[in-house]
């Protein structure tokens, strides 16, 4: 099933509210403006690279399914999933140069991605979400 995103579009982080890291191989991403954080497994990391490299889902897609054809429907509901979860968003805009060869070995289990809100609390307790965005830390953010 083709999911129904851009195929042809380039995605990226959806910041300043998503960050992410990675971690030799192991990406967490961190959504600032809900709390939940995500750990991505399998092939997962690789398609997260290269989204945010400006690789075109269908370029991957396209990568997959010449190396690893049982995993083309799972990838593609795994960027579905991180389109739906707000982590990426499209960003045809970005006219910078690329590289739209996709190049991994799509070697592993398929892609998944792991939603933990149990922190969620905590990172709202953090004082710089109280703060005024334009004026920064310590001014406190205006009642609403």
């Amino acid at each position: 099933m083709i999911p129904s995103i851009g195929l042809g579009s380039r995605y990226a982080i959806s910041a300043p509210d998503v960050v992410s890291e990675d971690f030799n191989g192991q990406v967490v991403i961190l959504n600032l403006s809900d709390g939940r954080y995500f750990s991505l497994g399998g092939i997962a990391p690789s398609v997260w690279n290269n989204l945010l490299e400006g690789k075109t889902p269908q370029a991957i897609f396209d990568s997959v399914a010449a190396q690893r054809p049982e995993l083309t429907a799972e990838t593609a509901r795994f960027v579905e999933q991180l389109v739906e979860l707000g982590l990426i968003s499209q960003n045809d805009g970005n006219g910078s140069a690329f590289s739209g060869v996709v190049t991994d070995a799509w070697a592993g289990e398929p892609p998944r991605i792991e939603v933990f809100d149990d922190l969620a609390e905590l990172i709202f307790a953090d004082p710089i979400h109280d703060v005024d965005e334009q004026a920064g830390w310590p001014t406190p953010r205006p009642a609403e």
